[in-house]
């Protein structure tokens, strides 16, 4: 069976003999401008499509090859045996092409995204500053370069100040540390949206506030996500007027700072709050509730059940996702709490579905417009028991579920089967379905471990649901 390369190589050369063989030649498809092509090559969805058109011929290559190459890794994958002598002088050799391929000037204008990952070695010799200084001056040779990310670079005056010379609207920092010692003589960087990853605990006299100040600009700033609490004092320090959507952990939540930080983001509409790995849930030092004036827009919260009432306090959430796993009975009794009234709800559970939850959460929020359970995965039948339990909600439009597969003596399930499993348990319950949301515009039934799923939306038409995604 030919795979999906090879069917688009097919596909257009097949294009280009009807074309031969029709009124338009060969010769005149160079009348149609390079623009023009660029634009019809973007349509193209994955890149195996646009890698098969660049191999058609030298003129599409020109136009499609860029194409691939709008997010790049200056460090190709290193190999599995330990990088040391000659193999280390390949590898630099290798990056070192690599970075001049990047930099050509049919490669240079394409790229909008760079990331630098260099392996980890355990001697010096990979890899080298010189290597990652030439990485850096290369930033400067791509003009429409909007994207940075960094991981385990050292950032030193020099690398800092050719950040500060691009045109950068997003950077990314993984535990990124910086030899310089006084920031008080930099400005901000004006970057619109900054993620700092920063898991491991660095040496106790290695302060991050500095070093974070260096790319928080307050009156830039729209998007932050940091996982270290040493992110407070830097927004506790200035006013971020832009700052609309903060992803911190949830360790903030014990700071002193963390009250204040807050009053200091008046336009912040949107909050997630992250856990560990192990999910470890802080259970003292949370504040009770938020000041009165405080987060004056806030709309959307994601994040571990047990702090959403903290946010729902101040009456303005109309988003709420629930991204840890948590008892029926704890999930219930935390939305019996929220005052304000909901547009979206989405949760997780941890153990399985009573019938009666459903008919729950439509009596605990009326006017919700979009459900999603997340986990775990259903049968059909429970489904069905969930479905027979609650009484009709007119105000749900989308509807989300995630369903399990026939048991198949725990072998690996194909997902062409799971997806008709999918298709059936929807065959056997739209009825219910139509019954409980009868205004539901989408219907969303997830499946497997990838993240599948198959979706319906309302036909204006007929007014039945009808199925929009193709089955793999």
């Amino acid at each position: 069976m030919k795979n999906h390369l090879v069917l688009a190589v097919d596909r257009a050369r097949q294009g280009f003999k009807r074309t031969r063989s029709g009124s338009m030649s060969t010769s005149q498809l160079h009348l149609v401008p390079p623009e023009l092509w660029i634009q019809i090559f973007s349509y193209l969805t994955t890149p195996l499509d646009v890698k098969a058109v660049s191999l058609t011929c030298q003129s599409f290559r020109q136009f499609a090859q860029p194409l691939l190459f709008t997010k790049i890794y200056t460090h190709p994958a290193p190999p599995a045996m330990a990088l040391r002598g000659l193999q280390a002088n390949k590898y630099r050799r290798r990056t070192s092409q690599r970075l001049e391929f990047f930099l050509s000037p049919l490669i240079a204008p394409a790229v909008r995204e760079c990331w630098i990952d260099p392996p980890s070695a355990e001697d010096d010799d990979l890899p080298t500053d010189v290597l990652i200084d030439a990485i850096f001056d290369g930033l400067c040779n791509l003009p429409n370069l909007k994207v940075v990310g960094c991981h385990a670079i050292r950032l030193t005056s020099n690398r800092l100040a050719v950040l500060r010379r691009l045109t950068l609207t997003n950077v990314t920092l993984e535990s990124c540390l910086s030899d310089l010692t006084d920031f008080s003589g930099h400005s901000p960087m004006p970057f619109s949206t900054v993620t700092l990853r920063y898991p491991d605990v660095p040496p106790q006299e290695y302060a991050l506030s500095p070093l974070f100040s260096l790319f928080l600009s307050p009156r830039h700033l729209h998007r932050l996500t940091a996982t270290s609490t040493d992110i407070l004092p830097v927004i506790a320090g200035g006013r971020f007027t832009r700052l609309v959507q903060l992803e911190v952990a949830a360790e903030c939540l014990t700071s002193d700072l963390f009250i204040v930080a807050l009053s200091h983001c008046p336009a912040l509409e949107r909050i997630t709050l992250q856990v560990g790995p192990e999910g470890h849930i802080l259970r003292t030092g949370v504040p009770s509730a938020l000041p009165e004036n405080i987060l004056p827009n806030i709309k959307f919260y994601r994040g571990p059940r047990n702090y959403v009432a903290l946010f729902a306090s101040t009456g303005r959430l109309q988003t709420i996702e629930i991204s840890v796993p948590a008892k029926v009975h704890r999930l219930l009794r935390t939305f019996g709490q929220l005052k304000c009234p909901l547009d979206y709800l989405s949760f997780r559970v941890d153990g399985q579905l009573p019938k009666t939850l459903l008919e729950s959460v439509h009596k605990l929020f009326p006017t919700l417009r979009t459900l999603s359970v997340n986990d775990p995965a259903v049968s059909t039948p429970e489904l069905q028991a969930l479905l027979h339990e609650a009484s009709p909600c007119p105000s749900t439009r989308v509807f989300r579920i995630r369903v399990e597969a026939r048991d198949r003596y725990n072998l690996w399930i194909p997902p062409m089967e799971e997806a008709t499993d999918a298709l059936d348990c929807y065959k056997k319950l739209h009825a219910e379905i139509e019954r409980v949301f009868p205004n539901l515009s989408t219907l969303k039934i997830m499946y497997g471990l990838e993240g599948a799923s198959v979706v319906w939306k309302r036909s204006a038409d007929s007014r039945k649901l009808v199925q929009i995604t193709a089955t793999p």
